[in-house]
């Protein structure tokens, strides 16, 4: 299978998964590894039952809008350059709309629909078939099962030019959207089913000669369907022009639980970050055709800063309400603390190529009334081929996951 240009994605990589200590109520996911719902507050419940349906209990499913901004200034990239045209206003509309967003909430997968691979669909008869003590029957009712599913968005426009010479412009519109279901983090947030769709022009090296090879227009989407107990995924490849290709891939040889590659920003903030913090990761991505690991580790809890970071804090405010005042940090006037706190996270493939991203992620001060929800804040993403940075920043919570009814 071919390789193909990820956006906010992990490199390729070898890997051998760590096992991670977790902290009391969590729950325990296949393999070793220890996640926690840190996005939904009531008890440590695996899964929100009443989010699937959140009209009858004041719930709402969360919406997170982050904002694109472009980073030109981290460009090193001598021989052509590409502008992200991320300066208007109104970043979520228009021709130029430059965002990320997310939406997460529960539903139910429905293992005999269609879009399930063939060799892992189940009927209401394979259901009843299976042994009583079963832990995927007891998950089951008939042939559903109850998930969480994250929606994201990417949108962005620019241009490449060649050796500064603006007659060379080459104008772009990308995007790409994923549509992933997993379990709950009592299942150790295993994946399910997963897409993703991509539109993007991207370079094709280091060093081109000539405006001809400095950019590509790529049209594609992936599918991965994995088998009820996880062990198996089928990824089928699907270029805007040429042959569909398929491939299946054996899960159970990863020495760690395995995740998909576009649930990875909603797995770490199930982890519990510390100072110091590392593990590596396995997760699927469908470009390699594989699983490979990513490192994540954690930098010294850190606040934002009431200016520099005073969008951030709107957007959390407006959602959350204000920090407990006894989390408010006591500094002078001049460098007034916000009182919410983060950790920073750094994310790169584990050996050691490619970019490395990092992330900050809402500190989780009490967990069992975890104000933010370990809520993704910001990242910055250094682009390939020297040619700069993205940074995403937290623009809006437009719902609330595991908000008190």
């Amino acid at each position: 299978m071919n390789k193909k240009v990820k956006f906010i994605a992990a490199a390729a990589a070898c890997s051998a998964a760590l096992c991670m200590a977790g902290v009391a109520g969590c729950a325990s996911a296949s393999r070793g590894l220890v996640v926690d719902s840190f996005w939904y507050i009531s008890a440590f419940e695996s899964i929100q039952p009443s989010s699937v349906d959140p009209e009858d209990n004041g719930r709402q499913n969360e919406v997170l809008l982050y904002e694109l901004t472009f980073d030109k200034d981290a460009a090193r990239n001598a021989v052509y350059e590409v502008n992200y045209f991320t300066d208007g206003e109104n970043f979520a509309e228009g021709e130029d709309a430059h965002y990320f967003m997310t939406t997460f909430y529960a539903t139910r997968f429905d293992w005999s629909d269609e879009r399930v691979a063939e060799e892992y669909r189940l009927t209401e008869a394979d259901v009843n078939a299976l042994p009583e003590d079963s832990d995927l029957k007891a998950r089951l009712n008939g042939t559903k099962e109850t998930v969480y599913v994250l929606k994201t968005e990417l949108k962005v426009s620019g241009e490449y030019i060649f050796g500064g010479d603006e007659s060379t412009a080459v104008r772009f519109s990308d995007g790409m959207t994923t549509e992933t279901y997993f379990r709950s983090s009592g299942e150790g947030l295993q994946p399910v089913y997963s897409t993703q769709d991509v539109a993007t022009t991207a370079p094709k090296g280091l060093s081109p000669s000539s405006s001809d090879d400095m950019c590509e227009r790529l049209e594609y989407s992936y599918e991965v369907s994995y088998s009820p107990y996880c062990t198996e995924a089928r990824i089928t490849y699907s270029p805007a022009e040429g042959e569909k290709q398929v491939k299946t891939v054996s899960l159970d040889s990863a020495p760690g639980a395995v995740f998909d590659n576009n649930a990875l920003y909603t797995v770490i903030r199930g982890l519990s970050l510390s100072e110091n913090f590392g593990a590596t990761l396995n997760l699927l991505i469908p470009a390699d055709g594989g699983v490979n690991g990513v490192s994540v580790s954690a930098g010294a809890r850190a606040e934002l800063g009431a200016e520099d970071d005073a969008d951030i804090i709107s957007a959390l405010t407006a959602a959350y309400g204000e920090p407990p005042s006894e989390d408010a940090s006591e500094t002078a006037e001049a460098d007034k603390g916000s009182g919410i706190f983060y950790y920073p996270v750094s994310i790169g493939a584990s050996s050691g190529r490619g970019v490395t991203r990092t992330a900050w992620y809402a500190a989780v001060e009490n967990e069992r009334d975890n104000t933010y929800r370990a809520t993704m804040l910001r990242l910055y993403q250094p682009l390939s081929y020297s040619l700069g940075a993205w940074e995403f920043r937290l623009a809006s919570v437009e719902g609330v996951l595991g908000a008190q009814a």
